[in-house]
């Protein structure tokens, strides 16, 4: 033989070995197939060609040579594992089975992400979701290692060739200052009123900040004063009630805000918020991920409220 027997052994083979010795019969095998009784013969005999030897002793009783058995042994064992691997493969596919691994940023996870995996579980019952709640540095870790298949947070820039983003929609960015600070009362304030006001900074590595400071600067000549850096929204909104600050926030984290602190617009300029999906750009997404994104595609961007 010029190639290795291994090469020449199809599944079809293995499988009407298997059902011969199951069966004691051609026939019988043949049924169980759904094939003819020739053909099954003749999977047999090519078998038997390329290895050289037989494997069934014919007559009145079909019995397994040795070599036969230990063809068909490990033919069951081969053909559950592939059977199974298919199965599975499938099941995944149709979306019956299968988990998906979701890095969001912390704004994103406690505002939008709660409905979307709501909704994704009543859709879905038999997916697993995961969500890791991460600055906008351990989201794009999670994506690059794998550790998680999608991420949904703030622009991440183009510093990242190894992953692909994809725009999802830009959220306005309100001042979230307590009921009693003096911006309170007013619908909308003007950017250069931000100058003097402190600042508690929520996730400063995420790149969408440098793109508001630029707009604040080159547009409203201002540049805020921070005085506390937090990776929380928890933790901002506490600082905000204790008087220690305002922060400038998506407009769609207002619903975890607590009662007594108020979300004021800004003008001139209007600052945006963009939330993108993450993933890595060259590695094929799972059917499961692939159907969480395409939920997200239709479901993410919170709805808008009759305010400025």
């Amino acid at each position: 033989m010029s190639r290795n027997a291994t090469e020449e052994i199809s599944l079809q083979q293995l499988r009407a070995l298997a059902a011969v010795a199951e069966t004691g019969s051609f026939t019988l095998a043949a049924e169980a197939l759904q094939l003819t009784q020739p053909a099954i013969s003749h999977l047999v005999k090519r078998m038997e060609e390329e290895l050289a030897q037989p494997l069934v002793v014919r007559g009145r009783r079909i019995r397994m040579t040795s070599a036969g058995q230990m063809m068909v042994d490990t033919a069951v064992r081969a053909l559950r594992l592939i059977d199974e691997s298919v199965g599975a493969c499938r099941s995944q596919s149709q979306l019956r089975e299968g988990r998906v691994v979701l890095a969001v940023g912390h704004l994103t996870a406690g505002a939008l992400l709660p409905p979307l995996l709501g909704r994704f579980s009543q859709q879905h019952p038999t997916l697993a979701t995961t969500l890791l709640d991460s600055t906008a540095e351990q989201m794009i870790s999670r994506v690059l290692s794998q550790e998680a298949d999608l991420g949904f947070g703030s622009d991440i820039g183009q510093k990242h060739s190894e992953l692909a983003t994809e725009p999802l929609f830009s959220e306005r960015m309100a001042l979230f200052v307590r009921n009693d600070h003096p911006l309170a009362q007013r619908v909308v304030v003007d950017a250069r009123h931000l100058e003097s006001l402190p600042f508690i900074h929520v996730n400063p590595d995420a790149n969408v900040w440098r793109a508001v400071s630029r707009q604040l600067s080159s547009m409203a000549n201002v540049y805020p004063r921070v005085v506390h850096h937090v990776s929380m929204l928890s933790t901002a909104f506490g600082l905000v009630q204790a008087g220690a600050g305002v922060a400038l926030l998506p407009r769609y984290v207002e619903v975890l805000m607590p009662a007594n602190l108020r979300a004021v617009a800004v003008t001139r300029p209007v600052l945006e918020y963009p939330v993108v999906a993450v993933r890595l750009a060259k590695h094929p997404l799972s059917p499961a991920a692939l159907a969480f994104l395409s939920m997200a595609r239709q479901h993410m961007k919170p709805p808008r409220p009759g305010k400025p």
